[in-house]
């Protein structure tokens, strides 16, 4: 039988030894006690007991820690020294920049939910947590930070044999469309080069748009790795974690080798962020030009015009153009770089009239 005894001056303390089970627990009232006393001890004697003491004891920010160590080999903040400055390493087989992705979601639901008790959690928090962020984040990027977090107590509930009272918490997924239909146009391009105040920002478009590079791999591009003889450069952290070779057409390899050489060896020295900081503050003076421009003349500006860009869809244009070179699907994605035959469908658009000419 359970011994309940007085702990102090306000708490009272539950001890079972039971079937091979010895548990403990503290209650402020003698009632509430007695109560799980009874309720243990029956579950105890019918088999149906499941040990959730580790669960109550544990934090968020405790089991964060020990997922980074035990799956991202990251030592929890009060144990690192010089190993801050080394990449992680990947024991899960995750590319370096989807781990670096996986631990700022960590760290921002380490600070929104750290100091909860992971065996309280419940779905009604996780539904909280997820309409907070979309305050200030798309549906899509809310996705995952959620994805994560179910990872996360998944981890504690199958890896760590903690076992959480009511299991993972379900949450469905919010349903997601941000397929992007924008077409850059050759004024709007022109408009944009004109009013940069960056000397790389026109040849990094222009090869965006010859080549369908991602922004990283534009800003990672080193020149030991492009091949004039047979035009094509080897591509290095690209998104899908893996490196390619991109072929290259007569265009952007003319482009890449008027270019001067770097000491560091990089063709650019604008970082990814630098291009998009770039970029949109080009976007901004062409629009503002722009609408200058129109009001010089007395004409209505196109409120289509230099609005809604973004670098992305420099490689959303450049696909679309490389699609009437190479209606072949899967040649077209040995250029871009597109794992997802689906996800190269958002970016092949071929308009009505380029298919009748095919078919006339």
């Amino acid at each position: 039988m359970a011994s309940i005894t007085l702990r102090g001056e306000y708490q009272w303390q539950v001890q079972i030894r039971r079937k091979g089970h010895t548990l403990s627990k503290t209650f402020y009232y003698k009632q509430d006690a007695e109560v799980w006393a009874r309720k243990t001890e029956s579950e105890i004697d019918r088999g149906i007991f499941i040990n959730t003491n580790e669960a109550e004891r544990t934090s968020l920010s405790k089991l964060i820690d020990r997922y980074k160590l035990e799956k991202l080999n990251i030592k929890p903040k009060d144990e690192e020294t010089q190993d801050r400055k080394k990449k992680p390493v990947d024991k899960t087989k995750l590319a370096i920049k989807a781990q670096a992705q996986e631990v700022s979601r960590l760290n921002i639901i380490e600070k929104a939910m750290g100091n909860k008790i992971i065996a309280t959690i419940t779905t009604s928090d996780i539904i909280q947590f997820r309409n907070s962020r979309l305050k200030t984040i798309q549906a899509n990027s809310a996705n995952r930070e959620i994805t994560t977090l179910k990872r996360l107590l998944s981890f504690a509930n199958d890896d760590c044999k903690i076992i959480l009272p009511h299991g993972v918490p379900s949450v469905k997924k919010l349903p997601v469309d941000d397929a992007r239909e924008r077409r850059v146009s050759d004024a709007e391009i022109e408009a944009i080069c004109n009013n940069t105040n960056s000397v790389e920002l026109p040849n990094i478009m222009r090869l965006a748009l010859y080549t369908a590079m991602r922004r990283g791999e534009i800003s990672n591009l080193i020149r030991s790795n492009i091949d004039f003889n047979v035009p094509s450069a080897k591509l290095m952290e690209t998104k899908n974690g893996k490196n390619r070779i991109a072929p290259l057409m007569p265009a952007a390899a003319k482009l890449l080798k008027a270019l001067p050489a770097r000491i560091d060896g990089f063709v650019f020295s604008l970082r990814d962020r630098q291009i998009t900081q770039a970029f949109e503050r080009a976007v901004d003076r062409a629009r503002k030009q722009y609408e200058t421009d129109c009001e010089s003349k007395g004409i209505e500006p196109d409120h289509k015009f230099l609005t809604d860009l973004r670098f992305h869809d420099l490689r959303h244009e450049a696909t679309s153009r490389l699609a009437l070179l190479l209606p072949n699907v899967i040649e077209l994605s040995r250029v871009t770089g597109h794992n997802d035959l689906k996800m190269l469908s958002r970016y092949y658009q071929i308009s009505v009239t380029d298919l009748a000419k095919k078919l006339g």
